[in-house]
Parts: structure tokens; C-alpha cells; sequence
């Protein structure tokens, strides 16, 4: 067994998920995405950019459009509901199984539903991509609160497979057109046996994760079966237990308490050649969104950079210390929190806490390129920071 020090593991993790060297041409981001497979979608903006934008913007030199052209445009991913995902393509056939829904209330929901959604069904083949917006309707429990009963056909037409997410409208909204048009293999895929479905499960979830316990591998199949249907994570660690060596590569890491085992797929064994080399410190820094690829496993995070990251949007504002703290990862360490807001032209830090050191410079082409981006023209700070980082991060933007 490969034993690795916590530094090597950071830096493999780090280069798989595309957060490491350089930031990657545009030619090469689509392969880099299909690498990552799965992109997590967020409709709220944070410091004028979203979730899967600023994931996006962190890993390479390509644009936001090249993003959405990838995801609405050329279908190579597609975007998938509960939870919220951009999807590599390939995966949908069998990953969409577990959406198919047959716990007795969802029957229930689908016989009541079935006029409407029939009705919808005909209107969208009839008149092309629709969204929830484009009707009217009673409201019915749902969501956070209510939902229109159309909203909910047509989330439930998504579940059965009817229909898929083919865009998004000026507002962000969902559109739904039919999965002859956007998914038409689905219709000739043919049902995955139970052995292929589990074995798809787990190559997935470390394919995400990269690399993972035992545990934080069980937990992630979970996710890719669903949650929601109520299986016990104890059938995924048995699942894990009885396959992982038929799966993947175990590593040994010498330095963290309890010497714990990680697993990775061989596919990704290429990492160990750029853990091996010390970051540069003219490699640039990446603002991450909350919802990042590398944060999909809390636990594995707090293991391996030494902090708990907290999700604060959801608590009351009282009791937070940021609303969207962004993780700043520069080399192999995250270096700082940042929180941000744009309005009328400038991009400001509201909240700054310093974790390791980092190079100025480094900081201020991060934070200046997604200020730049978001169309602002200076950045400025209502929170503490040292004399030397407002120096270095506050001021007018410069032209690309």
C-alpha cells in the first residue's frame, strides 16, 4: 500500500479536481469538466457570480458562457433535480434510475397529477421548452413552503424521466422540454442490472470525490442512489467493504491521527506525479464557491486542511460570521475565507479571515480577476484587514 504524508494527499486531491498550476486554457476545459462529472448548480449569486460560474471561473481561463454552452448548448452535460447538478452526459442513463420514484406517495401524487401532466406533456411537444412561470395555477405544499401544482407536474414528468432540463431563462428559471429532444438515448437505454447499477454507484462517487474513505465513500454512493429514498447508509459501507479493492487504490496516510486509509481510482493515479512536486508561489490563487467540488465532503475537508467549514447563508444573521465565505486555495493549503458583495460598480470584501500565509500578489489577481469579471471597476473592503492586504487588494481595477 502506497503510504503518503496529509501534504501529498492535499496536493493529488487538489490536481485532480483542477485546482492546482496554472489555470487551464479554454481549449481544455470540457475534458476537465468531464473529469469532475458532476458541477454543483446554485441559483443564488454570490459577489455577482453563481455556485457553478465561480467553480468554474476557479479552474480555468474559459468564460461563464463556455460554461452554460457546454451544459444548455451542447448537451454534454446535463442538468439533473434534487439535488441540483450539471451531469456528465454519459452517466444520466443509468445515474437517472434512481430518480424514478415509487414510494406510495409519489403513486399517490403521480394519479392526482396525471390530467395535468398529460395536458403539459402535449403543450411542450406542441409548442417546444417551457418553465414553471409560463402557467398558472392553484399552489400546493411544496419547496420550501408552496408550489404551484404545475411546478409540480412538471418536476414529477422530470422524475419519470418525460422530461429533462434543457436551459434556463434570463431569471435562472428551469426550463423542461421533452427527453426525446434533449436525452434521446435514455429511451433506448437499457435497464442496468442490480450489480451494474451498485458498481456505477461507486466508481461515480469517487470519481467525484477523488479520493476518500471508506466512510466518505459510502456516504457520497449514498448520495448517487438518493438520499431522499431512505436506504440506510449501512448497505453502501458493506457495499464499500465488499468492493473497494475490486475498485480502487488504497493509500495510507502516515501523518493524520489513526493512520487512515483513502481509496482513489486508478484513473486517477497520475495525480501522485504532481503531489510529489512542492506548489510553485507563482502558481495563482482560486476563489472557490461554498458548494465546490472540494468541499462536497465536509468531513474529508476538515481532515485534510485542518478547519470546519461552515455553509452560514442559512443562519441567522445574528449568529454567522460570513454569508458566502469563499475558500481562497493557493498551493496545497487553503489560505483564507472571503466574503464578498458587488454593487454599483464595485466589488467589496465584507468579511476577510487569514488561515496561512499566502503572497500577496497572489490574492490580488484572484480577487481583481472575478471583480473584473462581474464588471466592476475597483475593489473595495468594509471589513479589518492588515495594512498589507489593503494595500494589495484595494483599488481600481486594471484592464485585462
Amino acid at each position: 500500500m502506497r503510504q503518503v504524508q496529509a501534504a501529498e494527499l492535499r496536493r493529488f486531491l487538489l490536481d485532480r479536481l483542477g485546482l492546482a498550476g496554472p489555470l487551464r486554457p479554454p481549449a481544455e476545459m470540457p475534458a476537465l469538466a468531464a473529469e469532475l462529472a458532476m458541477i454543483q448548480i446554485d441559483s443564488i449569486r454570490v459577489a455577482g457570480l453563481r455556485n457553478h460560474e465561480l467553480a468554474w471561473l476557479a479552474r480555468g481561463e474559459a468564460s461563464v458562457a463556455d460554461f452554460y454552452a457546454m451544459l444548455y448548448g451542447r448537451g454534454e452535460f446535463i442538468e439533473t433535480h434534487y439535488p441540483v447538478f450539471a451531469v456528465r452526459r454519459d452517466w444520466l442513463p443509468i445515474l437517472s434510475t434512481a430518480l424514478l420514484d415509487q414510494r406510495p406517495a409519489t403513486r399517490i401524487r403521480r394519479r392526482r397529477l396525471k390530467p395535468q401532466m398529460q395536458k403539459m406533456e402535449d403543450h411542450i411537444r406542441a409548442h417546444g421548452a417551457v418553465g414553471p412561470a409560463d402557467f398558472d395555477s392553484r399552489r400546493v405544499v411544496g419547496g420550501f413552503n408552496t408550489i404551484k401544482s404545475t411546478t409540480r407536474a412538471l418536476e414529477q414528468l422530470w422524475s419519470d424521466r418525460r422530461l429533462q432540463i434543457s436551459g434556463r431563462t434570463a431569471h435562472f428559471h428551469r426550463l423542461f422540454d421533452l427527453t426525446e429532444r434533449v436525452l434521446p438515448e435514455l429511451a433506448d437505454a437499457k435497464p442496468a442490472t442490480s450489480q451494474e447499477y451498485e458498481r456505477f454507484l461507486l466508481r461515480s462517487a469517487l470519481q467525484v470525490l477523488k479520493i476518500a474513505t471508506s466512510e466518505q465513500w459510502a456516504d457520497r454512493v449514498r448520495l448517487h442512489y438518493g438520499s431522499w429514498r431512505g436506504e440506510s447508509i449501512r448497505r453502501w459501507r458493506a457495499l464499500v467493504k465488499a468492493e473497494a479493492e475490486a475498485t480502487a487504490e488504497p493509500v495510507e496516510v502516515v501523518d493524520l491521527p489513526g493512520r487512515p486509509v483513502y481509496w482513489h481510482l486508478a484513473s486517477d493515479a497520475a495525480g501522485w506525479e504532481a503531489a510529489a512536486r512542492e506548489p510553485r508561489p507563482a502558481d495563482p490563487a482560486r476563489i472557490i464557491p461554498p458548494l465546490d467540488n472540494l468541499l462536497f465532503s465536509r468531513n474529508r475537508f476538515s481532515a485534510l486542511f485542518g478547519f470546519d467549514y461552515k455553509f452560514e447563508a442559512y443562519t441567522p444573521q445574528d449568529q454567522r460570521k460570513f454569508y458566502f465565505a469563499k475558500p481562497i486555495v493557493h498551493g496545497d493549503r487553503v489560505v483564507a475565507l472571503l466574503d464578498a458583495k458587488r454593487a454599483d460598480g464595485e466589488w467589496r470584501i465584507v468579511g476577510y479571515e487569514q488561515i496561512a500565509p499566502a503572497p500577496p500578489e497572489a490574492l490580488r489577481q484572484a480577487v481583481h480577476r472575478l471583480a473584473r469579471i462581474v464588471g466592476a471597476t475597483k475593489v473595495g473592503a468594509s471589513t479589518r484587514l492588515t495594512r498589507e492586504l489593503r494595500r494589495a487588494l484595494v483599488g481600481k481595477i486594471e484592464p485585462a
